[in-house]
């Protein structure tokens, strides 16, 4: 009859040999690379040790210890590439570039407010917004979205910003008849087939049908809320009393969905930062307050005379010495007083 001790020593693979190594992961005792293969393959096991599993400190072994501090050489290692990496770095507003801050103030004077993310950021990557000096003339990177067409995404590098909104919904809406005067590659032809299938029902819709909304930026609950806009006017004109994170994400809906999403007005956008200003003026108040505490006595003295008989600073023997000093003024250590004092008895 076999015994415990003997089936644990013999490979639990093949049950022929005896048992050499242990696997980090699911310790499953194997006798040889063959069958450590094996067993790799039935249990799906990569033989990786599972850093994150519990392990008691009766089982605890030189090997766990090592694996430990390997992986502690790894993650400081990787958190040094990161500080010395210079994309890793947090760009601050002030710090920006000349020409993102020459198109931040061209913005600016455009009744719009611009805002950039940090460089390391994807979306700040991606932004391919471009002011021409020689016209002053803006193009704006636009992110189209279309939630009744499954969410299709459609992004337009550079737009003009004088073009009105409906001519470049138009452009989205139906790719292939507002590109019939362009020569267009057979990649591009096929990418604006398969946007032009997707969004039939727009097409079918019209410019009546639809809607175009701006997500809100800088406001309270701003995944759910959107600026309603109006497609007879200009891209810059309905931008303007509006902040943009980099570029402007614009979602075509049906007339119908409308009711799904909250509208708002930029003058709620204007209440809420003024708001949150006032909020963090109050609360640095507060903080200053905390750390530097003035004196009481420091304070009742710059306001005026002490009023000793409504003055409850004051302890009970201050109080006696106060009384003593009134009414006995000879027991106060003045020599000249004192000699006074006893020419008199």
């Amino acid at each position: 009859m076999t015994t415990l001790s003997s089936k644990l020593e013999k490979c639990e693979v093949c049950a022929a040999n005896k048992a050499k190594y242990t696997c980090p992961k699911c310790e499953v005792r194997t006798c040889c690379l063959g069958c450590i293969n094996i067993h790799k393959k039935e249990l799906d096991c990569d033989g990786i040790r599972d850093k994150t599993k519990f392990i008691s400190l009766n089982t605890f072994t030189d090997l766990d210890l090592l694996s430990d501090y390997r992986l502690l050489e790894e993650v400081g290692r990787s958190v040094d590439q990161l500080q010395r990496d210079p994309s890793k770095r947090y760009t601050r507003q002030s710090n920006l570039p000349v020409h993102l801050n020459k198109l931040k103030t061209a913005v600016k004077h455009r009744r719009t407010k611009l805002e950039f993310l940090p460089q390391n950021f994807s979306r700040h990557k991606e932004n391919t917004t471009y002011l021409k000096w020689s016209t002053n003339e803006l193009f704006w990177r636009v992110e189209w979205i279309f939630p009744q067409a499954e969410n299709t995404k459609w992004v337009d590098d550079r737009l003009l910003e004088s073009e009105r909104l409906s001519n470049l919904v138009e452009k989205v809406i139906d790719p292939i008849e507002t590109s019939k005067d362009k020569k267009l590659d057979i990649e591009e032809l096929n990418v604006k087939m398969i946007l032009s299938d997707r969004l039939q029902f727009y097409r079918a819709a019209g410019l009546p049908g639809i809607k175009v909304l701006l997500k809100a930026e800088m406001v309270q609950k701003s995944d759910t809320r959107f600026y309603e806009l109006d497609v007879t006017l200009t891209l810059k004109e309905n931008l303007e009393k509006k902040t943009i994170i980099e570029f402007p994400t614009l979602y075509v809906i049906l007339r119908d969905h409308l009711d799904m999403y909250e509208i708002i007005d930029s003058d709620e956008e204007q209440e809420v930062v003024e708001k949150e200003k006032s909020f963090n003026n109050s609360k640095k108040r507060n903080l200053q307050k905390r750390k530097y505490p003035r004196n009481q006595n420091s304070k009742q003295k710059e306001e005026g005379p002490v009023n000793f008989f409504f003055d409850t600073a004051l302890t009970d023997s201050e109080d006696e010495q106060m009384h003593e000093r009134r009414n006995y003024p000879s027991k106060l250590n003045i020599p000249e007083y004192n000699d006074l004092v006893k020419m008199e008895h």
